[in-house]
């Protein structure tokens, strides 16, 4: 009897000892100055601020809702967010970028805007920019553009592939910035480029099922024959000779009106005997040859 009221005697102090450390713990919380709740302890680690994502510029839109499901997972993960922005030649602005943008490689986009990523090095970048100012050069005169390919080349662009060109290189078709557009009045241009009306240069992820933007190539899908060369025709080598970018007339025009030797091939003189008679390419990116 004695051992049970002592027990109940020590929880009882127990629980009033135990009260009265929450009464001190109460009154030690600062006096609320507005009405407001005392401040929790969450409130000394406040939750980090939520970022929202940059939105892209919308005169991209239209380039990026024409990524193919394999464009676009190549393009997971890419920072493209701007930063460094300065006045360009010929009334471009340059845009410096993170190096995993379009994975390092300059390009131009809408609005005279040719992005650089900062993977470029600077003793670079004067040749990189003169590429970059044909591409300005065909957005801004696309009609004269298609006009020489068509009748000094042999070319002709179309927004849509060929009947009969297998899906599985229409769905691995890599697109490039410089080459996917058309005219906004006539619809005219494209990414698909047909040469003396058969052979049409594709470039393509060499893995479609995991792309990357640097791992492609070039191949020739022969309308007549209806089948794939991984090799230019013998006829195109021998007219534009050996090209670093022959998978677009855009391309190819930009690598020719920049090298130094442009002039070698057949393809090459007359594109530079076209460009020297218009003010407004040698005002821009052409040299003396």
């Amino acid at each position: 009897m004695i051992q049970q009221i002592l027990i109940l005697a020590i929880l009882g102090l127990t629980i009033v000892h135990l009260l009265a450390q929450q009464t001190e713990e109460f009154r030690d919380q600062p006096e609320p100055s507005d009405g407001t709740e005392p401040p929790s302890p969450a409130a000394d680690h406040p939750a980090p601020a939520v970022v929202d994502e940059p939105e892209d510029d919308p005169r991209d839109l239209p380039w990026i809702a024409s990524w193919s499901a394999a464009d676009r997972a190549a393009r997971r993960g890419q920072n493209c967010l701007t930063t460094y922005t300065e006045a360009g030649p010929d009334g471009t602005t340059i845009l410096t970028t993170a190096k995993s943008c379009e994975a390092g490689m300059p390009h131009t986009r809408a609005g005279d805007r040719i992005i650089i990523p900062d993977s470029v090095p600077l003793p670079a970048r004067a040749t990189t920019i003169a590429h970059e100012l044909v591409h300005i050069h065909q957005r801004r005169h696309l009609g004269d553009w298609l006009r020489f390919y068509a009748r000094a080349w042999s070319f002709q662009l179309s927004s849509t592939p060929p009947s009969g060109m297998p899906a599985s290189i229409i769905g691995a078709r890599r697109s490039n910035p410089d080459t996917w557009y058309t005219a906004d009045d006539s619809g005219e241009g494209g990414p698909w480029a047909c040469w003396m009306g058969r052979w049409w240069p594709v470039p393509v992820y060499r893995d479609p099922a995991a792309p990357r933007l640097r791992d492609a190539t070039v191949v020739w899908w022969d309308s007549w024959r209806a089948t794939t060369m991984t090799e230019p025709p013998t006829s195109w080598v021998q007219f534009f000779g050996e090209v670093a970018q022959p998978e677009h007339p855009h391309e190819i025009a930009a690598c020719l009106a920049t090298s130094e030797d442009s002039r070698t091939t057949e393809a090459g003189r007359r594109l530079m005997d076209w460009l020297a008679a218009r003010p407004d390419a040698a005002a821009s990116f052409l040299h003396p040859r």
